[in-house]
This record gives C-alpha cells, sequence and structure tokens, in this order.
C-alpha cells in the first residue's frame, strides 16, 4: 500500500514539473476561444459573447491538470472599446488557482481590417495543499497548507480582415514565485504568444482556415501548435492540431444556430515520457452571442457575422 502511494506521488511530481515549464494552459481550441490567451481580441465580435471551457489533461494520471474558464466580451456600441471578464480556475496536483481578471481593448482601423489593443489587469489566488502528498520522511515543507494571492496583468494586440488574423500577446506580465519554509512551492513565468490565420473558400459550401500558435515561455523550449479546420456549410468545423512532441488533436466545432456554438477536442498523446501513462486528453467549449444592439448600417452587420469564421 505504501508503495502504491509513494508511486502516485511520483507521477504527481513528474506533472508538476511537466506543468512548471508550461504553466500557463494552451487549449487546444485556442482559435474558438481568442480572449484565452489574448486581451487583444476583447469586443472583436461587436456582440457580447459568452464562452465556457473544460479541458481535462492527461487523463488518468492522479493529479493531472484540469482547467475551467468563463470568458465574457463585448463592443460598446458608437464606440471603438471592447470590455471583458474572464475568470479561471487550473489545478494540478495539490495546487490550485483562481484568477479573476477585467479587459479592455481600443480599436483603430488599419489597411483593410481593424487593429484592437487590450489590456487586462486582476488577480490571482494560489492554494497548495502539502499536506496531502504522501513523503517519506519528516519534512515540514510539506507540513501545511500555502494560499497567497497576487496581482497581474497583461497585454494583448490582434489584427483581423474578413479573411486573416494576427495576434501577439502576454496574458500575464508578472513572473510569481511562492515560498513555503524557504522552499519555491509554486512558480509562474511570463508567456508570450504569437497566432495567426488565414480562411480560403474551397467552394461555395466548404472553407478551410489554416491556423498557427507560438508559445515562448521564459526558460522553456519554444512550442509550436499547427492546426487546419475545415468548415461545411457554415454550420461544422472538421479540424486536426499537431503539438510536437506531445500530441496530435482531432477537433469538432458546431454552430448550432446563429448565436449558440459547441466543441470538442481530442488530444491523442504521442510524447513517450507520457504515452504509457496516459492516452489523451479532452476539452469541450460552449459559446453565445447576445444580440443586445444593434450595428448600425449592413456593412456593419456583415462584418459582425464574419467575426465567427476568427
Amino acid at each position: 500500500m505504501k508503495m502504491k502511494r509513494l508511486a502516485i506521488v511520483i507521477v504527481v511530481m513528474f506533472v508538476a514539473m511537466v506543468a512548471q515549464a508550461q504553466q500557463q494552459v494552451t487549449f487546444t481550441q485556442y482559435m474558438f476561444n481568442p480572449m484565452a490567451i489574448n486581451p487583444g481580441y476583447i469586443g472583436s465580435q461587436g456582440l457580447m459573447n459568452v464562452s465556457a471551457l473544460g479541458r481535462w489533461q492527461w487523463t488518468g494520471i492522479e493529479g493531472a491538470p484540469r482547467t475551467q474558464t468563463l470568458a465574457m466580451h463585448t463592443g460598446v456600441p458608437d464606440k471603438n472599446i471592447g470590455l471583458g471578464l474572464q475568470i479561471t480556475h487550473d489545478e494540478i496536483a495539490v495546487t490550485s488557482q483562481t484568477s479573476v481578471f477585467l479587459g479592455y481593448s481600443y480599436m483603430i482601423p488599419v489597411g483593410p481590417g481593424e487593429l484592437r489593443m487590450g489590456v487586462q489587469g486582476g488577480y490571482q489566488r494560489f492554494n497548495s495543499d502539502l499536506t496531502d502528498l504522501f513523503v517519506i520522511g519528516t519534512d515540514p515543507n510539506f507540513a501545511e497548507s500555502i494560499s497567497a494571492s497576487r496581482p497581474n496583468f497583461g497585454f494583448g494586440l490582434f489584427y483581423s480582415t474578413d479573411r486573416y488574423y494576427a495576434g501577439l500577446s502576454a496574458p500575464l506580465m508578472l513572473n510569481t514565485e511562492i515560498k513555503s519554509g524557504g522552499e519555491t512551492i509554486i512558480t509562474q513565468r511570463r508567456h508570450y504568444f504569437l497566432t495567426g490565420g488565414y480562411l480560403f473558400n474551397l467552394s461555395e459550401n466548404v472553407k478551410i482556415k489554416p491556423n498557427l500558435l507560438i508559445k515562448a515561455v521564459d526558460g522553456a523550449p519554444l512550442s509550436v501548435d499547427y492546426n487546419v479546420n475545415m468548415l461545411f456549410k457554415e454550420l461544422l468545423w472538421l479540424g486536426v492540431s499537431y503539438r510536437p512532441p506531445e500530441s496530435i488533436n482531432f477537433l469538432v466545432e458546431f454552430n448550432i444556430n446563429e448565436n449558440l456554438s459547441a466543441g470538442y477536442a481530442y488530444d491523442y498523446i504521442i510524447d513517450p515520457t507520457l504515452s504509457d501513462a496516459t492516452t489523451s486528453s479532452h476539452e469541450l467549449l460552449v459559446s453565445y452571442r447576445f444580440h443586445l444592439f444593434k450595428p448600425k448600417g449592413s456593412d456593419e452587420m456583415a462584418q459582425v457575422g464574419s467575426r465567427r469564421y476568427f
């Protein structure tokens, strides 16, 4: 029994070490929920958008990461600004964090599209119940629970037309370290995200949109996510992503009606350091657009509709 508990702790600590290099979650459905990584996206759809996402990473490993987010953002009538709110809860092993951020963006026309400059600010609450860990011998660093709150802020740029988009962001600018008894228990490093995508019309009823996400983290290797999605009859998105060396991912997104959409992503783990312990990660996304106001003019209405592609 003790050996089993020890094995669980080893797996949990392995997961925690992996997470330290990739602390901020990279969602597989980032192209359908850009606000999660870029405050510059706030208000870009014109209408109010509410999205809820859940991610279960590395299923089958005890203590593996689990994340839930709720994001709300809207454009403001007759103003070039957007307002947003994002709440995130993330758990890994015995550590969890809950963050609440308010966001603001300002739009300026640039060439054939628009550039949004966004900022966000808020706080993060960290908790680590070290008493839940099985430790050989006595270590005072594992004899208490740690709780701490830290402020943070981020920025983002998001440029879009009716055919392509590009974004650059650093959602959490401040590095965070929380210690117990002189030992660092929680570490969070600054992340930079570069995204882009282009929409091609293959036929009247079929569109294809390749996407790219590049993530840079202080002290960790560069991470790249390659993706291509196909849209059929404005109703169904089917896609595949490759995130070396970890996974090959499959996506489906269904536009239930003009306002409501739901998506699912399945990550098939191919990294040999993980595949012996787990085979998959899963992600669910639901989004709804509220018509709280009606843009003036048919051109503006057309732009609001086209933004569903990005």
